[in-house]
C-alpha cells in the first residue's frame, strides 16, 4: 500500500517535469524563430532594401530623363516644321515604393518664365545687310523649368531645361549638358557656317509635387523665326553670351562643339566674363562668350513656346 502511493507520487512529478520540459522547449523554440526571422528581417532591411529602393530611384531618374529628351525633340520638330501647334509629354514624377516598407521618392517640376540670371544675347555684324549688326537678346524674360529628384538611396539628380538645352547637375561644379540644344558649327576650308536655335519659353510660373504621372505641354507661338545672312561677304565675327547658374555645363558644350567641328581656338573663343574655369557659382549667374570668328554662313532660329504642366491642362 505504501509502495503504491509512493510510486503514484514519483509518476506524478515525472509527468509535472516532463510537462514543464515540453513548455520549456516550445519557449525556446518559439524565441529562436523569433530570433531567426528578426535576423533575417534586418538583413532584408540593412541590404536588399537599399538595393531595391536604389533600382527603383534610378529607374526614376532615367525615366525623367527620357521625359525631358522627349520634350525637348517636340520642341526642335515644332520649331523646325512649325507643326503641329501643341504636343505633350508625359512626366512620372514619383519611383515605385517598396510595399509597407518604403514610400515612393517624388520629385518637383518648377517652371519659372523670367528666370532672375538666365539670358541669352546674339549679336552678328553685317547680318543681314553690309555694316548693320543683326542682335537679339532673350534678357531677363529667358523661361526655364527645372526639375528636383531628392533620391534617398540613388544619386540625387537636378534637371534643367534652358534655351533648348537638358542640362544634368549633382552639384555646384558637377554639371552636363545631357541633351544638347542646336548648335552646329561646320568647317569648309578655313570658313565657318553655323546652324543655331534659340528657345524662348512663355507661360504661369507653376510648382508641382505628384505621386503619379503630369504633362508638360508646348504650344508653338505663331510660326518661327528662320534667318540666312545674304551678305556675301564673310561676316567678320558672331558674339553669344549665355548667362546662367551652369557655366561649367555650357564652357564645356561650346568647347567640345569647337573640338568636333576641329576648328581652332583663335576661330571660336570660349571664355567667361566673371570667372576663370569652372569652380562653384555659389549662387551667382556667370556670364559665358562665344566670339566665331571668319563666319560664312548663319541659320538662325528664334522659337517661343508656351509652356504649361498638370493634368489635362493646355
Amino acid at each position: 500500500m505504501g509502495d503504491s502511493v509512493r510510486h503514484r507520487g514519483q509518476g506524478a512529478r515525472y509527468r509535472r517535469l516532463r510537462g514543464n520540459r515540453r513548455g520549456l522547449v516550445a519557449v525556446v523554440g518559439t524565441l529562436l524563430s523569433l530570433l531567426v526571422f528578426l535576423s533575417l528581417f534586418g538583413t532584408f532591411l540593412v541590404f536588399y532594401l537599399p538595393l531595391w529602393m536604389s533600382d527603383n530611384e534610378s529607374n526614376f531618374t532615367s525615366g525623367v530623363t527620357a521625359s525631358l529628351a522627349q520634350l525637348q525633340s517636340n520642341m526642335q520638330l515644332q520649331a523646325g516644321t512649325g507643326s503641329p501647334p501643341i504636343l505633350s509629354t508625359p512626366f512620372t514624377m514619383s519611383s515605385d515604393a517598396v510595399p509597407l516598407l518604403s514610400v515612393p521618392t517624388t520629385g518637383t517640376l518648377a517652371f519659372l518664365p523670367r528666370t532672375p540670371g538666365a539670358s541669352v544675347t546674339l549679336s552678328i555684324p553685317g547680318f543681314l545687310s553690309a555694316g548693320k549688326p543683326y542682335v537679339q537678346n532673350f534678357g531677363g524674360s529667358l523661361g526655364t523649368m527645372l526639375l528636383t529628384l531628392p533620391n534617398r538611396y540613388y544619386t540625387p539628380e537636378n534637371f534643367q531645361l534652358e534655351d533648348g538645352a537638358v542640362i544634368q547637375t549633382e552639384g555646384d561644379t558637377n554639371q552636363l549638358i545631357a541633351y544638347p540644344p542646336i548648335f552646329s558649327l561646320v568647317k569648309t576650308g578655313t570658313a565657318l557656317s553655323l546652324n543655331l536655335m534659340l528657345v524662348q519659353m512663355y507661360g504661369n510660373a507653376t510648382r508641382l509635387t505628384s505621386p503619379g504621372t503630369i504633362e508638360v505641354y508646348s504650344q508653338l507661338l505663331g510660326s518661327t523665326q528662320t534667318l540666312k545672312n545674304n551678305n556675301t561677304a564673310t561676316v567678320a565675327s558672331l558674339f553669344l553670351n549665355v548667362t546662367t547658374h551652369y557655366p561649367c555645363a555650357w564652357t564645356n558644350f561650346f568647347t567640345q562643339s569647337r573640338q568636333v567641328a576641329n576648328v581652332t581656338s583663335g576661330q571660336m573663343s570660349v571664355a567667361s566674363l566673371d570667372t576663370s574655369g569652372c569652380v562653384g557659382t555659389s549662387g551667382q549667374a556667370k556670364t559665358i562668350s562665344v566670339v566665331i570668328s571668319n563666319i560664312a554662313q548663319v541659320t538662325l532660329v528664334l522659337a517661343n513656346f508656351q509652356v504649361s504642366a498638370g493634368i489635362g491642362v493646355v
